[in-house]
């Protein structure tokens, strides 16, 4: 645990740095969108390029790959469903962009790497390859397409698609898993380029989001944030107890599993927040506190397993 107390404590810092620096104005109101953009285009991007360039994805990684898309379409499921008497569509993607996906890189991937560098770490890793496909902009691209209810499905499906084809994880994602599974990889030195910027995306990620807080909020934009926070974490708990007990994974996986399952909202989801019209400081005050639950817990369950040997 030692190991990782300092990245912890990183992702705390930044997140102060980037409130401390908006309240200073040192930040300015424009810094968010062009933060936004880095992080959605340049080390978002990165980040996937160099974690996943030549991954080959068999066995039992297929199963993960598929669970990180799965938990991502139950997690809107059941969201659109807690939100289908809502009328004001911007508090229905507000919930629904906000309550799914996982922040496996900045979060999670620590954690196992620090404990579980092997087999564990490679789980991490898949399952952020099913994660992506939503929390990159699979979920933001349905959100938008759902807005287009006096069109046809097809014309439906062609918003899905277009916002898709302009989600930088999402196409990224796209040309490294097709490029793997014709046995193509980009050379070291892309990836000694694409390293630099995904060094960059967990501080420019935790900046993003401190800048964005607002620390005062009204009752009722509290009890929105309570809201999403104990049903989510309800449905983690959950998933971390069907990794634990009712899913084929072993060891190293299977511990690095139930920790992926508590990992935090991603930070992505504040720029398609921004992007959707939402509200984007109660988006930020959501991911931190997001943040600082999966720190305690993520933490609390690693000493538990590490206790028992796990």
């Amino acid at each position: 645990m030692s190991e990782s107390l300092p990245k912890i404590a990183a992702f705390i810092f930044f997140i102060w740095l980037g409130w401390f620096l908006r309240r200073r104005g040192v930040l300015k109101e424009s810094a968010f969108h062009a933060v936004s953009g880095l992080v959605l285009y340049v080390t978002i991007p990165c980040t996937i390029i160099t974690n996943l360039n030549g991954l080959k994805i068999e066995g039992i990684m297929l199963l993960i790959v598929f669970m990180g898309f799965f938990i991502n379409v139950v997690m809107l499921g059941y969201a659109l469903f807690q939100m289908r008497k809502e009328k004001d569509p911007l508090k229905r993607d507000f919930y629904c962009i906000n309550f799914s996906g996982y922040s496996i890189g900045p979060l999670a991937v620590p954690y196992i790497q620090a404990f579980y560098p092997t087999t564990g770490l490679m789980a991490a890793f898949m399952f952020d390859v099913g994660n992506v496909i939503m929390s990159g902009g699979g979920t933001f691209a349905i959100l938008s397409g759902s807005h287009e209810k006096q069109r046809s499905i097809l014309l439906v499906l062609k918003v899905i698609l277009g916002k898709m084809m302009r989600s930088g994880p999402l196409v990224t994602f796209a040309v490294v898993v097709a490029m793997s599974f014709v046995g193509l990889k980009f050379p070291e030195q892309v990836i000694t380029v694409t390293h630099v910027g995904a060094q960059a995306n967990t501080m420019l990620a935790m900046i993003m989001i401190g800048e964005a807080i607002e620390l005062s909020m009204n009752r009722e934009k509290l009890r929105v944030i309570a809201k999403i926070l104990v049903n989510r974490w309800l449905l983690c708990i959950l998933f971390s107890l069907a990794c634990a007990w009712l899913m084929p994974f072993e060891g190293e996986v299977r511990t690095a599993m139930i920790l992926l399952c508590l990992s935090p909202v991603p930070a992505m989801s504040l720029v398609y927040t921004a992007q959707l019209g939402c509200d984007v400081g109660m988006g930020a005050n959501l991911n931190s506190l997001s943040v600082i639950i999966s720190i305690a817990v993520m933490s609390t369950v690693l000493l538990i397993m590490q206790s028992a040997g796990l």
